[in-house]
């Protein structure tokens, strides 16, 4: 067996394996997935062990990996529940972080000086996989390394059932980008170049590669995330939407709730006076009615509706809502931004609390002017394990696609007047601190 002929039937697939898995681990199986498996790694080595060797030019090489590659895709599409587009990703990203691997150990062992002439991976002289113990630790070194570092810092952007916000023409020239990078240009080098042992040339030809690999994988992943973020963004933007849409109906409703109950009270007071009904009773009508009749008065309309809707609705759940608002110091801001933000600051304590012993069923809001800066200050007890990106809690719910956006839309309030977002969540009390400058805020 050849060089090339054990490279290419175990060496080489063994990496690309190993490189893609970084990738797909987090992806969603197929059902009897270890049968599936064992099924697919002994397709994998059949058709590399026996794929024929009719050529060492470049150009025969290059078709050799491209279909032992397209082996390797057709198999991840086999094993994992996800739309090809995303299998088809993270292929393209393993077989970068393959090559390199592979452009790294070539460019460490050629500047340290070991001669790779008695066992160039393309090479068509009996197989040495190793000729000495310091290669040997070279190599595992090396690929450990790489591998756990792309790993690390982007094995866990590729989520289960998460849809991959990309668009197909990028992903057509990306693949064709990366493919003649990782396989073309490489097999040219490899079969001219590398037999001369120019190792100047060498050395200067697996930096640029490497520098290609590691631009190639950066971009891929952050056009991915940049979708995302343009995807979070509209969803943000389509909910500020309906929240202006509600904010103009429920101040419409809580207006004519608080006049009818206005009005209710005092015909209850005639109808009392009139027909003799016992004070206790009289009161206590009144009592129930005033529970609709809770407008906060806060010097602000915006938060005044917000509160008072919240009011309500913390009645009916049995929650406290503790509320000390200067309202005159939001007046910088655009009605709909206020109700936007305490909107959603309050629908998330509601949810938080809702489900605690009645003693820790407490929201408390305060809303001061300390010198030039307006503070906001919420806190409310919270049960439940929350898990952080970015300085947000991530939504607990299963669904992430159509939640979690409550505190984004806070954050992007904040953001757009300039203020300061934090949130502290010691002793199992989630704090929400904001800080505003109004007299730095330009529009």
């Amino acid at each position: 067996m050849t060089q090339l002929e054990f490279y290419k039937s175990f060496q080489f697939m063994i990496e690309l394996i190993l490189a893609e898995a970084l990738f797909l681990k987090n992806l969603c199986r197929r059902e009897y997935f270890i049968l599936r498996l064992i099924a697919s790694l002994a397709v994998i080595f059949s058709v590399s062990f026996l794929f024929p060797l009719a050529s060492y030019g470049a150009i025969y090489i290059s078709f050799m990996f491209f279909v032992l590659f397209a082996v390797t895709l057709f198999a991840s599409w086999f094993l994992f529940k996800e739309s090809f587009l995303k299998i088809l990703f993270c292929c393209i990203a393993g077989y970068t972080v393959q090559h390199l691997s592979y452009e790294l150990y070539n460019l460490v062992l050629n500047v340290m000086g070991v001669d790779v002439s008695s066992f160039i991976m393309y090479g068509s002289q009996s197989a040495v996989v190793f000729p000495n113990a310091f290669v040997a630790i070279v190599y595992f070194y090396v690929y450990i390394v790489i591998y756990f570092f792309c790993c690390f810092f982007f094995g866990g952007l590729i989520c289960k059932n998460e849809k991959l916000q990309i668009k197909s023409t990028f992903i057509f020239v990306l693949v064709g980008v990366l493919l003649a990078v990782d396989i073309i240009l490489n097999a040219f080098v490899v079969s001219v170049i590398a037999p001369d042992a120019n190792k100047i040339y060498l050395i200067i030809v697996g930096l640029y590669n490497i520098i290609s690999c590691v631009i190639a994988l950066f971009l891929q992943f952050q056009v991915t995330l940049r979708y995302k973020l343009e995807e979070s963004l509209n969803t943000i933007m389509l909910i500020r939407r309906k929240e202006k849409e509600q904010y103009a109906y429920t101040k419409e409703t809580i207006e004519l709730i608080n006049l009818k109950c206005h009005d209710l009270k005092h015909q209850i007071r005639n109808m009392g006076d009139g027909l003799s009904i016992n004070e206790e009773s009289t009161r206590k009508l009144e009592n129930l009615i005033s529970i609709y009749d809770s407008t906060v008065r806060t010097d602000n309309e915006a938060l005044d509706t917000i509160l008072t809707e919240k009011r309500l609705i913390c009645n009916q759940k049995g929650i406290k809502l503790s509320c000390i608002a200067d309202g005159k110091q939001l007046d910088f801001m655009v009605e709909e931004d206020i109700y936007s933000l305490f909107g959603n600051i309050l629908d998330n304590a509601v949810e938080a609390v809702q489900s605690l012993d009645a003693d820790k069923r407490i929201i408390s809001l305060r809303v001061r002017a300390v010198g030039n800066i307006v503070s906001v200050n919420v806190h409310n007890y919270y049960e439940k394990k929350l898990a952080f990106e970015d300085g947000i809690p991530q939504t607990t719910k299963p669904d992430k696609r159509f939640h979690g956006y409550g505190l984004k839309s806070v954050k992007y309030v904040c953001d757009k007047y300039g203020g300061d977002f934090s949130i502290n969540t010691d002793n199992n009390l989630f704090v929400i601190n904001i800080l505003f400058s109004p007299d730095e805020y330009t529009e």
